[in-house]
């Protein structure tokens, strides 16, 4: 692959991570200090944490494939 196609790949993993940690923290604020009933199940939160913490693997393996191939 090319530098800039895994840096493209690696921002969008990253981004795409960020976003599903940002909805699980917010389910998990909503549920939890703030005493309203939360909109996802606990199987629905593991597998938002889960696919977060896969793209931010895909990501931070793009972006430092990127960097070592630079050199």
């Amino acid at each position: 692959m090319s530098n800039t196609r895994t840096q493209v790949i690696g921002n969008l993993a990253l981004g795409l991570s960020l976003l599903t940690f940002a909805v699980f923290f917010l389910n998990v604020l909503i549920g939890g200090p703030l005493g309203k009933p939360a909109w996802m199940s606990d199987i629905t939160e593991m597998l938002t944490l889960f696919a977060a913490v896969v793209l931010f693997v895909i990501g931070t393996i793009a972006r430092e494939s990127n960097q070592s191939a630079g050199r």
